[in-house]
């Protein structure tokens, strides 16, 4: 098993980094691009995450990139969780 991530050293992202750590799951990090998309860069973070196509994705609250994410995983058929909450 691998675990993809955003590659962001806060929040949900870095408990589920920590989740793998603790279980022996092997991370692999798409960190968005600055340097070479601008502004586009964490929807072309998410195109790359995507073209590895995933056996799913887990989408925790978000706004802009989240939401682009889980609508390219659905167009690619990938199952998508959505996990909703006030937080910790």
């Amino acid at each position: 098993m691998v675990l993809l991530l955003g590659g962001s050293p806060k929040g949900a992202e870095r408990i589920a980094a920590c989740w793998a750590e603790a279980r022996g799951v092997t991370p692999m990090a798409f960190k968005p691009n600055w340097n070479k998309h601008a502004n586009a860069a964490p929807f072309r973070r998410n195109d790359d995450m995507l073209a590895v196509m995933p056996v799913g994705v887990i989408i925790f609250r978000g706004f802009g990139m989240t939401k682009n994410l889980r609508d390219k995983a659905h167009a690619f058929e990938i199952t998508v969780w959505g996990l909703k909450g006030g937080g910790a």
